[in-house]
């Protein structure tokens, strides 16, 4: 059976995917399907850098702006949506282009992913106070008494109160959940273009971009969210920019430190991602120039 073709454009944050999915997207009348997981909420357009309006209605983009930040977008809830507009783009006789910086999404679509259970937001809340009140120590003690070969590090908060909070409310842990990932697609040709330049290069764009953003509305966007009144603990409260923007909002920070904070935490962002490339042996597959 001959396989089916994605194209993947891949990297950090500010390396320039957009621009590049445009440019194949126009020359091979392509869809492009957003891998972005802050891009797919709808509140967040500016600060997450979704496509424009005008690009919406120029080149067509699926999967941005979808979820209303009220809920968090799952990697299996974006593999659902994702399957079923990657099958549409072939059933329409097109090669779907997948954009986006978040590795977890990108590993989920090629290796598979396990089927975990959701969470109650009574056992989440149950989670977060126990780690205010006893400490990561606690947590991790238990699922090291659950599990004596856990590889989760006391460290890894996040992962740290997901497995807690799994082994609460099934009785068993992320890493048992994780033991049989199903693939979502066989025989698959995924064309990979990695973009990935030097780190201070990519910085230095990126704080052009939230200074841009700023510009363009990003503190006006923040305002609106608040008055929504969205759960602290959903992932559009705590996207990069969010809580530094509230702060200067709530006259805690200066336009100055909240820039500052804001540009930091985005040049931690872009280590840690592209510390997950280098880890996951992620690299380019074909020259992309051939597609421009």
């Amino acid at each position: 059976m001959q396989d089916k073709e994605v194209f993947v454009i891949f990297g950090p944050t500010a390396s320039g995917k957009s621009d590049l999915a445009k440019q194949i997207s126009t020359k091979l009348d392509s869809p492009i399907i957003n891998f972005d997981s802050l891009q797919v909420y709808q509140q967040l357009r500016i600060l997450s850098s979704r496509p424009s309006c005008q690009d919406e209605k120029l080149i067509d983009h699926r999967l941005y702006g979808i979820i209303d930040g009220k809920e968090n977008c799952t990697v299996a809830k974006w593999l659902n949506l994702a399957k079923i507009e990657i099958e549409n783009c072939w059933g329409e006789k097109k090669i779907p282009i997948l954009v986006g910086g978040t590795g977890l999404y990108l590993k989920g679509l090629m290796q598979g992913i396990s089927h975990i259970p959701d969470i109650s937001d009574s056992t989440i809340k149950n989670t977060d106070d126990s780690f205010v009140k006893n400490g990561a120590n606690y947590l991790y003690k238990v699922l090291l008494e659950h599990n004596k070969n856990t590889k989760i590090k006391e460290t890894d908060t996040q992962r740290l109160k997901r497995s807690y909070s799994l082994l609460m409310e099934t009785g068993h842990s992320l890493e048992e959940w994780q033991v049989k990932p199903e693939k979502i697609f066989e025989n698959v040709n995924y064309k990979i273009i990695l973009l990935n330049e030097d780190r201070s290069t990519i910085y230095e764009k990126a704080k052009i971009r939230f200074s841009a953003m700023i510009d363009n509305g990003a503190i006006e966007e923040v305002e609106n969210l608040r008055k929504e009144e969205i759960d602290p603990n959903r992932s559009i409260m705590k996207a990069i920019g969010v809580r530094e923007i509230s702060k200067y909002l709530d006259n805690k920070y200066s336009l100055d430190d909240c820039k500052e904070e804001t540009v930091q935490k985005t040049r931690n962002y872009i280590k840690r991602q592209q510390t997950w490339i280098k880890s996951n042996n992620i690299t380019s597959n074909i020259d992309f120039k051939k597609y421009i």
